[in-house]
């Protein structure tokens, strides 16, 4: 079977299964993209071990939970940001990151990601590494940023 078999034949199940976890649609579709991202660059194809749907299920299951510990880790951040005005990186003892006040956007994790990419011109790909989340995920804060900006000035 290939991917595009697979898409028209399982697409809206991965979708159902997604949002049996979570309550967004936008959400939902974002990790059906991410599970069949996940099909087209395994190195483990499918082994007809279990039916195609146990398969996509599994991996559903798992981007599911991936997005749970990304919101989680994105709030843990905010948090600290919103709280403390800074961030630490690991168990630094001097900030990666603070508050300046040539900008107060209403997302710091966003303030913070245009901060590093452009005040100290980080890679997106950096931030994504350094703290855990996608690559889509760093750009669409740092645009959500940008956007946050050109309304303040």
């Amino acid at each position: 079977m290939n991917i595009s078999e697979l898409w028209q034949e399982n697409a809206n199940y991965v979708l159902r299964v997604c949002l049996h976890f979570v309550d967004s649609m936008a959400a939902a579709e974002d990790i059906r993209q991410e599970v069949f991202l996940k099909v087209i660059n395994s190195e483990k194809p499918f082994k007809k071990r279990s039916s195609v749907k146990t398969w996509l299920y599994s991996i559903t299951y798992n981007c599911c939970m991936d997005y749970f510990r990304e919101l989680k880790r994105q709030q843990d951040i905010t948090d600290e940001i919103s709280r403390t005005g800074t961030f630490y990186f690991k168990d630094s003892q001097s900030p990666i990151w603070e508050i300046n006040n040539v900008s107060e956007m209403s997302s710091p994790l966003s303030q913070l990601f245009v901060e590093l990419c452009f005040g100290e011109g980080w890679s997106r790909e950096e931030i994504a590494q350094i703290f855990g989340f996608s690559v889509d995920y760093v750009g669409k804060k740092i645009q959500i940023g940008l956007q946050q900006l050109r309304k303040m000035i």
